[in-house]
């Protein structure tokens, strides 16, 4: 059988064009080969926006995505408070013009998961996060099987003790603690009232609420944690209406209530952090982050820390984390692109290691975070990750005023534990049952 003209010039036409591809596939042909697949072609910027961080924070990342990635430009945008730091974003986001990568509380991810991307499977898997985090960032960032943020480092409330008050009262160091009984037993030591009964120094930061204890909900939900409280809604097991839970908040309310043998905390006293730089209060329960402001105010304290105590005959003990991680914005045209700058960066131990070392913040990373153990001031929050536990936050600044308040309806007297537990269940319920995680 003949073939026509037309027939001749159409075979030719698809057998060059199949020959071509051949070629591309072998890589006979590599200037054909499609340039988005080579990371020293792709030509692109990235804006990304954090909070309290200085651009030489992240030099080292930046400049080893550089190195594969010639042609990208990383722009940060650093902001100095979280305050003007969210309205930026949300500002940004409504208008369309949010950045590619940006940074949220871990307690943040149900309200901000509809604006992001999640990581794809095949750039970095639920095993990958297995064998390079904690089960703590699985716990706040994952959805659905999906990833949706990494940090770089990971705070956790730990005893900020002052050691000058601690010599001279003759008492046990923190240091040396293990359980909650040896915290009890050191307060009456420490803590120093005039002949009206009225406190002059106090033992800890600890009993009341917010309004002059810094982070007073988060240490609470620490000791609801450690005995068992049930606070997970994502599985329906939310409760705060137990025993459990009563003789959480009944331990927690002692150091605040006149007449107690534990009592060593009131509202008259100055914020927490402001009383311990005057040398007023002996121990305070906060994050690594609230070390600079301490020392902002007296740089010739003897501050030391501790790992936060545990309950008599805990197995497993329990740590309560505060952290930022990186997400990619769903506005982002160049979303697999900045996951594959969020992932050179949180998932080096030299970039981990750097920003650490930029920022002394304590790490992330499993492997990072066993090298500071040897860091006397570092080490209790960092070894503090190995064992942290959060719980899903709807709206996290409405829930602390519920605990507060709960705190001080007990402290006051004018709601029995059963109630005021009862009442918080209540209201936190409210606030998580349009959410959806």
């Amino acid at each position: 059988m003949s073939l026509s003209k037309n027939q001749i010039v159409i075979i030719s036409i698809t057998g060059g064009v199949v020959l071509i591809l051949a070629l591309v596939f072998l890589g006979i042909l590599p200037g054909l080969q499609n340039k988005a697949q080579n990371p020293q072609n792709i030509k692109a910027t990235l804006n990304f926006w954090g909070v309290g961080d200085s651009a030489s924070a992240y030099g080292a990342a930046i400049q080893s995505f550089n190195a594969t990635y010639k042609n990208v430009t990383i722009n940060y945008r650093s902001f100095p408070d979280a305050q003007t730091y969210n309205a930026a974003v949300l500002n940004a986001l409504a208008a369309g013009q949010g950045p590619d990568i940006f940074m949220i509380p871990n307690t943040d991810l149900p309200a901000e998961m509809a604006k992001l991307t999640p990581v794809a499977q095949t750039q970095f898997s639920a095993l990958n996060l297995q064998e390079l985090f904690q089960p703590v960032v699985a716990q706040d960032f994952v959805s659905g099987g999906q990833i949706y943020g990494l940090p770089l480092s990971i705070d956790t409330l730990a005893l900020i003790y002052n050691r000058s008050l601690f010599d001279a009262a003759g008492a046990s160091l923190p240091s040396s603690w293990q359980t909650w009984d040896d915290f009890v037993a050191n307060v009456p030591k420490l803590a120093q009232k005039d002949a009206g009964g009225n406190i002059i120094q106090a033992a800890a930061a600890i009993g009341g609420g917010n309004d002059n204890i810094d982070h007073a909900s988060d240490l609470l939900a620490l000791i609801f944690l450690q005995n068992g409280v049930a606070l997970d809604s994502r599985t329906g097991s939310f409760s705060l209406n137990s025993q459990a839970a009563q003789n959480a908040l009944a331990f927690y309310t002692q150091f605040a209530t006149p007449g107690s043998a534990a009592y060593t905390w009131n509202a008259s006293l100055p914020d927490s952090l402001t009383a311990f730089a005057q040398g007023r209060v002996a121990m305070v329960f906060d994050y690594e982050s609230a070390i600079p402001q301490i020392k902002s105010q007296n740089q010739f304290l003897k501050l030391e820390t501790a790992m936060v105590p545990q309950p008599k005959g805990i197995q497993n003990p329990v740590a309560y984390p505060s952290y930022w991680a990186y997400v990619v914005s769903k506005q982002s045209p160049n979303a697999a692109l900045a996951w594959n700058f969020i992932l050179n960066m949180t998932t080096s131990q030299t970039n981990d290691a750097a920003y650490v070392t930029a920022t002394g913040k304590p790490p992330a990373l499993n492997a990072v975070i066993y090298n500071e153990e040897s860091d006397p001031i570092l080490s209790p929050f960092a070894r503090q990750a190995l064992i942290a536990k959060s719980w899903y936050e709807a709206d996290p600044a409405s829930e602390a005023q519920v605990f507060s308040q709960m705190v001080q309806s007990v402290i006051s007297g004018s709601s029995t534990l059963p109630a005021a537990l009862s009442n918080a269940q209540n209201q936190i319920y409210q606030l998580t049952q349009n959410q959806t995680y």
